[in-house]
C-alpha cells in the first residue's frame, strides 16, 4: 500500500463528521481533495469505506472496522503533537507575574528557583506592585498570575489559593537598646502600650498592610500613628537599621540583620495575627502553557509540603 498518514487523517475526520465539507473545513483543504483521497484509500484497501447519500457519509461495516484502528492511531498521534507543542512552549515560554515584595521574598523567589531548575528556558517577567495593583493587573489581563501578601477575598472569575502563612516581627535598631531586655517588671515581652510612644515606621495609609496594623492597634485600644511612612515593605528594614523608628516586617526580611546584630527583635505581648501568601488568577483568562505548568508545579509543591507536615 502507498497510503500515508494524511490519508488516514482525512478518513478519520470524514468518519467523525460524516460529512465531506465539514472534514475539509477542519483540515483546511478543499472538498474535492478530500473526496479524491477517500477514493484512493478505498481503491488501495479494495473495499468501500462509506455509503454516500444526500444526508452525508455513513461508514460501511468494513469502514467501521477500519475506523476503530485509525481512531486509536490518530488519538496517539494527536496526543504526541500536543505533548510536543507543550514541550516546545516550555522551552521558550514567558510567565507574566505581578507580586508584592513580601510575596517575592517569602515565597516566589524560592519557587521560581526550583521551577527554573526544571525549565531553565522559561522566562519570568515580574511587576513589583501592591496587593491592590496586583489584583487589578490580573483583572485587566496584564499578567497571568498575581502573588500577594494580604488576607482578602476575590470575586469570580478570579480565583485565589493560599500558598503559605507568614508572620511579622517587630524590630528596632541600636538607638532603642533599652527594649532588648523586655518590660520593666522583668517580663520578656513588651505591651503595645509600652511601645506606642516610640517613633514608628510603616507603609502609607492606603496600603492593605497599613490597614492591617491600624486594626491591630485599635483592637488593643490604641491608635497607630507612624512617624515615618514608606512606599514599600523592603524600605522598612534600612530605615530601622538607621534608627529612624520601630517597624513590623515579615520575619524572612530581617534574617541577615538579626544574625549580624544590626537590628534586634522586640517581643510583643499582643500577638500580631499571621497573614497569607496568596496566588490569584483569572479562571477565564487563556493562560500560556508555561503559566499553566507553573501553577501545576506550585500545586505539587504545596502537596509535598502538606505531606511533609503530616
Amino acid at each position: 500500500m502507498n497510503s500515508n498518514f494524511e490519508y488516514y487523517k482525512i478518513f478519520y475526520y470524514v468518519a467523525k463528521y460524516e460529512n465531506l465539507t465539514k472534514a475539509a473545513t477542519v483540515l483546511k483543504t478543499s472538498q474535492p481533495a478530500v473526496t479524491r483521497t477517500i477514493h484512493k484509500l478505498e481503491n488501495e484497501l479494495g473495499c468501500r469505506l462509506f455509503t454516500r447519500s444526500k444526508t452525508g457519509m455513513t461508514l460501511t461495516p468494513e469502514g467501521r472496522t477500519f475506523y476503530g484502528y485509525v481512531a486509536a492511531g490518530c488519538a496517539q498521534f494527536f496526543k504526541g503533537e500536543n505533548d510536543l507543542s507543550n514541550l516546545i512552549s516550555l522551552e521558550n515560554g514567558t510567565i507574566y507575574i505581578s507580586a508584592t515584595e513580601t510575596a517575592l521574598h517569602c515565597y516566589l523567589f524560592q519557587a521560581m528557583e526550583e521551577f527554573n531548575s526544571l525549565y531553565p528556558n522559561v522566562r519570568f517577567k515580574i511587576l513589583n506592585n501592591s496587593t491592590t495593583e496586583s489584583v487589578n493587573a490580573v483583572k485587566e489581563g496584564k499578567v497571568d498570575l498575581a502573588f500577594v501578601s494580604a488576607n482578602l477575598q476575590v470575586a469570580k472569575p478570579l480565583r485565589m489559593k493560599i500558598l503559605r502563612k507568614y508572620h511579622d516581627i517587630l524590630i528596632g535598631g541600636s538607638r532603642f537598646e533599652e527594649l532588648k531586655g523586655g518590660g520593666k517588671d522583668g517580663e520578656k515581652e513588651l505591651s503595645l502600650k509600652e511601645l506606642v510612644s516610640y517613633p514608628w515606621i510603616s507603609l502609607t495609609a492606603e496600603t492593605i498592610t497599613r490597614r492591617f496594623l491600624n486594626e491591630y492597634f485599635e483592637k488593643n485600644g490604641l491608635t497607630f500613628a507612624p512617624d515615618m511612612e514608606l512606599a514599600t515593605t523592603d524600605m522598612i528594614l534600612p530605615a530601622v537599621r538607621h534608627n529612624l523608628g520601630l517597624g513590623f516586617i515579615p520575619a524572612e526580611f530581617a534574617d541577615a540583620e538579626l544574625e549580624s546584630g544590626q537590628v534586634f527583635e522586640i517581643k510583643v505581648k499582643e500577638k500580631l495575627p499571621e497573614r497569607n501568601i496568596i496566588l490569584i488568577y483569572d479562571m477565564e483568562y487563556p493562560q500560556s502553557i508555561a503559566a499553566k505548568e507553573f501553577q501545576k508545579f506550585l500545586k505539587e509543591k504545596d502537596n509535598e509540603s502538606a505531606n511533609y507536615k503530616k
